[in-house]
């Protein structure tokens, strides 16, 4: 390495910026993707696409299972406050039904449940989205949604902020639920219609069995059902938007393919610039592993050094770029699980971009490496 450093460095630079591309696009996918959700909660949705609509008479329906613990209803649209490019979700819900079914993922005050169950056209906002905006208890304000119009062709829908809910373990809070029987009651579209079920099982209850019911009681009428588990539901929901899997290998196996071509190249060059220091290695008595495994390490250290730049770099933009994205990666953050595939990943690509110049470096014969000039 200090034998041309300005190779060595310019081959970290490139190590580092393959692994600050890996870190933070995969972090991104990891946060936007939402992670493992672990939940047997269930989702029920219209069998044609998330965005078809299913009669909210099916409630009752489901609710009477005798596999059901519990199960609400919600009316998804997205919306915009003030300007057209300031979004955020809004939920129509059943007030009490809702506030179980998301129990273990939201923090919601008891006053502020009483409050939303009071008052019609009240909401209770999630604290992302209030501290931005600076919303405070009592405030009145008005949301343009893209899904509920009313009569006039209006889509402006006033509500009153009667709580703020938190986020457990880094849950998006970018949203505000409204209560269902306000938003259906002014809407002419799709009135008395819901976007999806959630269904909770009972205890001992297999989630695939409460699927099978959900999804049999509704088989060959008007309006069929497709069941997920939450986390299925998630992964549908976001591919319709990108699939952001592929997107983050395709990116990161471009990189990790130039980086591991250069320095495979650069490390040939390397052993052939050092072939008389090897032979005299050689001529002193130093064994093909010493040789083998200083040709080796060389390779490790540059990944090592490149691979700690790079997680400072990739733990940097992260903290800056957390709070810009947080509207559409809720969970931007770098994991222990992704540092440690890095690590894996890091000598993996040692050993590749090392062995062959290494091996090439055992086979040269003392008396050929002592002629080079």
């Amino acid at each position: 390495m200090a034998r041309k450093p300005t190779r060595s460095v310019l081959l970290i630079a490139s190590i580092a910026i393959a692994f600050f591309i890996y870190l933070v696009l995969t972090s991104f996918e990891h946060g936007f993707l939402g992670g493992e959700v672990d939940s047997e909660r269930l989702v029920v949705t219209n069998r044609i696409g998330d965005a078809q609509p299913l009669p909210i008479s099916y409630y009752d329906r489901i609710l009477a299972l005798p596999d059901i613990a519990g199960a609400t209803y919600m009316a998804r649209s997205r919306a915009t406050y003030q300007t057209p490019t300031n979004f955020l979700g809004l939920t129509a819900v059943e007030p009490g039904s809702f506030a179980a079914f998301i129990g273990d993922q939201y923090d919601i005050p008891a006053d502020a449940l009483a409050r939303f169950s009071q008052i019609r056209n009240g909401a209770i906002a999630g604290r992302s989205i209030a501290t931005q905006e600076g919303w405070v208890l009592g405030q009145k304000i008005t949301l343009n949604t893209s899904s509920f119009f009313k009569a006039d062709g209006s889509s402006d829908f006033e509500v009153e902020i009667v709580g703020i809910l938190d986020g457990k373990q880094s849950a998006d809070t970018h949203f505000v639920t409204a209560r269902y029987d306000y938003i259906n009651s002014e809407r002419s579209i799709d009135r008395d219609t819901v976007s999806s079920f959630g269904v909770v099982p009972k205890n001992g209850v297999r989630p695939d069995d409460v699927i099978k019911a959900v999804d049999a009681l509704f088989a060959n009428s008007a309006y069929e059902t497709r069941t997920q588990t939450e986390a299925e539901f998630m992964k549908a929901f976001i591919a319709q938007f990108a699939d952001i899997a592929t997107i983050v290998r395709l990116v990161v196996g471009v990189a990790f393919a130039t980086i591991l071509m250069i320095v495979a190249n650069t490390m040939f060059f390397a052993i052939r610039e050092r072939k008389k220091e090897i032979g005299v290695l050689k001529v002193l008595g130093f064994s093909r592993r010493f040789i083998l495994c200083n040709v080796l390490a060389e390779t490790f250290a540059l990944f090592a050094i490149g691979l700690g730049l790079g997680l400072g770099f990739a733990f940097t933009a992260i903290m800056f770029l957390r709070e810009p994205l947080r509207t559409i990666v809720p969970d931007l953050v770098l994991t222990p699980p992704i540092v440690l595939g890095a690590t894996g990943l890091a000598v993996l690509l040692a050993l590749a971009t090392g062995v062959a110049p290494a091996f090439n470096a055992i086979r040269v014969p003392p008396n050929a490496a002592l002629r080079e000039r």
